[in-house]
């Protein structure tokens, strides 16, 4: 089994993504990206850009907002809206589920099993949202990677995209595969509903 390793990209999409995907279609790698219902259905050609390149698509909610400090009836219309938002555009209603600021407990994993949404989170973070460096953002990535990792990122700074090429040439270079979050796991049963996933196998 090589190493894989899945990038992941949430908030978009973002006028930044389309250099983004031709910088993952230039060197043939695929990634998975969180959107965000109302930015999905405002870039609706970059989302169907997105689905035919073979990356993958998950639901960021509609508003961004704290789930876990929203009612249920909240929760479950920002990851139900999104969801269906996104599947307007895609034709496939998503599977994966990443919580705003990566805030989850027991009832918001349950709202999202009920959806039909696995929660994926993530163990390798650049703070790309902070620190608008780009060079930084490459060398956390590279030091902190690990088999089985799932890194999250950005769509939505200047200063990620420009990044990827780099983080990717290191990866491949270390032997690691790049592949989406539901990759990750097709050797191990595939991502389940309301399961919490940091990390792949």
């Amino acid at each position: 089994m090589s190493k894989c390793v899945a990038l992941t990209f949430d908030d978009g999409p973002s006028r930044y993504t389309p250099q983004l995907l031709s910088d993952l279609e230039a060197r043939h790698a695929v990634a998975t990206f969180f959107l965000i219902g109302p930015h999905a259905l405002a870039h609706r050609q970059v989302v169907l850009r997105e689905a035919r390149d073979g990356n993958a698509i998950g639901d960021h909610t509609v508003h961004h907002p704290r789930l876990t400090g929203i009612s249920s009836a909240r929760v479950s219309y920002e990851i139900t809206t999104a969801a269906r938002q996104i599947a307007s555009i895609t034709g496939h209603r998503p599977t994966m589920l990443r919580p705003p600021y990566g805030a989850w407990n027991a009832r918001v994993r349950a709202l999202a099993g009920r959806a039909g949404l696995a929660v994926i989170m993530w163990n390798v973070n650049p703070r790309d949202w902070k620190n608008h460096n780009t060079p930084l953002i490459e060398q956390r990535v590279l030091n902190h990677v690990r088999p089985g990792a799932i890194i999250d990122m950005h769509d939505t700074y200047a200063t990620t995209p420009p990044a990827v090429p780099k983080i990717i040439s290191g990866l491949k270079a270390r032997g690691y595969t790049l592949v989406t979050v539901p990759q990750l796991f097709a050797n191990t049963g595939g991502i389940k509903s309301g399961v919490v996933y940091h990390h792949g196998p």
